[in-house]
């Protein structure tokens, strides 16, 4: 079975503008590429997992979400980092979908297809709803707070999850997994 990192999109690898909807909104937070391409050095497989109701809501079209994710992979591929599955939910939060953040569903969909270990991998974001996530699939949770409190998080998301670790930046995020993935490596070895 193989190893994984599970990444929000907004607000965890790039920006969030709100209803990203044009290619020339993209914008990666500092650092963020290189520590993936580590990251994928290490044999991880990379997936971005992201809900995105402006398709629901009316704001933008699958075909939109469709440009913009092959123009974020082909801007990660000049950068040494191939993006294994993305997988989105266009649906609003009213509609009840079963694939929903904080459902574990496209999660458990790419673990089947892609033979991944769940308990070995890693669910990155930056909201509460992303920790549910891993946490609800079996992952280790990094949740990315931008500086904000925690009970800040709270009020905004309507529950509490505790993830295994929060970190203030995205890049330390990305540190702590690689730190993990490297400490992992030496206990196989030592066996």
């Amino acid at each position: 079975m193989r190893q994984a990192l599970f990444v929000d999109r907004d607000g965890t690898i790039i920006h969030d503008p709100g209803y990203l909807s044009r290619v020339e909104q993209i914008s990666f937070f500092p650092d963020v590429l290189k520590k993936l391409a580590l990251i994928k050095k290490q044999g991880l497989l990379l997936f971005i997992i992201t809900n995105q109701s402006g398709i629901g809501r009316g704001y933008f079209t699958e075909d939109q979400l469709r440009e913009i994710h092959e123009a974020l992979c082909a801007m990660m591929i000049d950068a040494g980092v191939s993006v294994d599955a993305i997988k989105y939910c266009p649906h609003a939060p009213a509609e009840n979908c079963p694939h929903r953040k904080p459902s574990p569903n496209m999660v458990l969909d790419l673990a089947a297809k892609f033979d991944v270990d769940l308990k070995k991998s890693f669910f990155v974001g930056d909201k509460l709803s992303d920790v549910q996530t891993g946490k609800n699939a079996g992952c280790k949770t990094v949740l990315i707070t931008h500086g904000k409190e925690l009970i800040d998080l709270i009020e905004t998301n309507k529950f509490w999850v505790e993830a295994d670790i929060n970190t203030d930046t995205p890049e330390q995020a990305f540190q702590w997994v690689l730190d993990q993935v490297s400490v992992d490596d030496k206990k196989e070895t030592a066996l």
